[in-house]
């Protein structure tokens, strides 16, 4: 790769048809790479020319111009040594490092775009860009003790935001490839601003480039668009994705976009569907144990906003759900759900800060135990005596509707992280407080098949208080296949020995835009709710409509 020489006082002269360019110490700048010499010289302006923004790009950026930030610039510099700043487009966080560079080739330093790095004084290669390091934009720049060498910005930056058909942000991911010579660039991805992300920028040499779908080929036909990037400007590009297949359905130049979109702090969604499943359910309270094939339907709804630094996060799932009764035998659930989350969060920063939130937990209808036969039902008290005896019963009530309800609340620090599209990372450690209101549960204590006897025992309420520890994680390897998880345990400050842990594993395969086969497993384990292990598992096929 051909190297640009910088300086402090470099002075930039582009003129049709020169073949280089003359520093201000007189000294010879090297060419640019072939690929710029479609780039014209009406990107240049003389009043410019002597500054890090040499063809007027600033008017373009999210950020303020080069002399700006370096005035705001709070990097503290230590004796003996000088600085090497890099102006940013957008912001620092949302590019690529530069990274500074010995005579024998080794990093001395990595900073932010639009901050200082300090390195004693001598000879350096500032390496900038998106690329891979071999692609990448380098400069030659000599470091002298005290004073502030300011690279020029030569580079392209691009910033894709993407939606789908509604104009919804969504996490799509798309290719970029250089033209002509069909260079793979890297993999992007959609941001979600109003969960906290940042749109990411390339920072790329100016040229034309093709935006493909993940997996078309280079030679592309279909599933494509086209960008032209000129020196020191940002070019934002909306890319417009069909979230099921990852189909590129239209994209084109913009001028709207901005790391803290004004209408996208907030965003709302409502989903509705049902499924066709198959239940395994042991020592699960308020469900029957057994197998068995059943419908169920659901609604879902989500809201979340970022709002500076606040983030807020609310969601609401009701489902409910049965085997098909041909017979006058009561409705049975198998899948019974109805529960609330509400999140606030400060972000100190992107990835931590302190959060608060509460949780409600419960069930819609009344649960029942179903016999395979005729059994003598017997109500236990809370000392194991009989009170109440039934006989020839084929099932029996086990709690009311809405029991048990479950309430839950904690507070502490929070830690986020996402990799792209394909894995989305987070954790909390606080204090929590959990109270079940079990409100006339029962649960069968104990079965006697070759007397065709069982007894229910009550289930008394209960609360913990204590430390919290969760993490959840989301992982989407191809885009028809996602897996999800959540674990939890809260540590009781009095009884630490019967910490309360929570599992939900689940695995889904898209099979279409509007239906999914998926397998989910709930864990819990709260010894003085019951001494067991409540396991609840199924295969499903759902089928799901997003409203908006």
């Amino acid at each position: 790769m051909k190297r640009i020489v910088g300086t402090l006082s470099i002075v930039f002269l582009l003129a049709c048809g020169a073949s280089e360019a003359l520093a201000q110490d007189g000294s010879t700048k090297a060419p640019l790479q072939e690929k710029w010499t479609n780039i014209t010289n009406s990107h240049v302006r003389n009043d410019v020319l002597a500054t890090a923004d040499p063809h007027a790009g600033s008017q373009t950026w999210l950020s303020e111009p080069p002399d700006v930030q370096l005035a705001s610039d709070k990097s503290l510099n230590t004796v003996s040594r000088g600085g090497i700043f890099v102006p940013t487009m957008t912001a620092g966080i949302s590019e690529p490092r530069f990274q500074v560079r010995d005579a024998e080739n080794n990093i001395v330093s990595e900073a932010y775009n639009g901050t200082v790095a300090y390195v004693p004084p001598g000879d350096y290669t500032v390496v900038v860009g998106s690329m891979a390091s071999a692609e990448r934009l380098e400069f030659d720049v000599h470091v002298v003790d005290g004073a502030t060498t300011t690279i020029p910005v030569e580079w392209s930056g691009l910033l894709v935001k993407v939606v789908d058909d509604r104009g919804s942000m969504i996490r799509g991911n798309y290719e970029i490839i250089s033209m002509p010579d069909r260079g793979y660039i890297g993999l992007g991805t959609g941001a979600l601003l109003n969960e906290g992300e940042r749109y990411s920028t390339w920072i790329l040499w100016p040229g034309s480039y093709m935006i493909i779908s993940v997996g078309e080929g280079y030679q592309a036909r279909k599933n494509f668009i086209t960008v032209d990037l000129h020196p020191g400007e940002l070019t934002r590009l909306t890319l417009v994705l069909d979230e099921d297949t990852g189909d590129i359905l239209g994209g084109g130049e913009i001028e709207d976009i901005n790391q803290n979109d004004a209408d996208k702090w907030w965003d709302a969604n409502l989903l509705v569907g049902g499924s066709v499943r198959f239940n395994s359910t042991d020592n699960v309270i308020g469900k029957a144990n057994g197998q068995v094939f059943d419908i169920s339907a659901f609604v879902e709804s989500s809201f979340n906003m970022l709002l500076n630094k606040n983030f807020f996060y609310a969601r609401l799932n009701a489902e409910i759900g049965g085997s098909i009764r041909v017979d006058d035998r009561p409705f049975i659930t198998t899948v019974d759900e109805l529960n609330l989350e509400l999140l606030y969060a400060y972000r100190v920063v992107d990835w931590f800060g302190p959060y608060v939130r509460f949780a409600f937990e419960s069930n819609m209808a009344p649960s029942r135990q179903e016999f395979a036969s005729s059994y003598t039902v017997q109500t236990l008290d809370d000392e194991g005596l009989v009170v109440s005896s039934e006989s020839d019963k084929l099932d029996t009530k086990l709690s009311p509707p809405f029991s048990p309800v479950t309430l839950k609340a904690g507070a502490g620090a929070r830690f986020d992280a996402s990799f792209g599209y394909w894995f989305n990372f987070n954790a909390r450690v606080g204090v929590a407080y959990r109270h079940v209101l079990t409100r006339d549960l029962f649960v069968v204590a104990e079965l006697d098949e070759d007397e065709r006897i069982a007894s229910l025992s009550p289930v008394d309420s209960q609360y913990q208080f204590g430390a919290e520890a969760a993490v959840n994680f989301e992982l989407t390897p191809v885009q028809w296949f996602t897996l999800k998880a959540d674990f939890s345990v809260l540590e009781p400050f009095v009884d630490y020995t019967h910490p309360v842990v929570d599992l939900d594993l689940d695995a889904a395969f898209r099979i279409s835009s509007i239906a999914s086969l998926s397998y989910s497993l709930k864990l819990t384990y709260d010894a003085q709710m019951i001494d067991k292990v409540q396991l609840d598992q199924y295969v499903q096929l759902r089928f799901s409509y997003k409203v908006f």
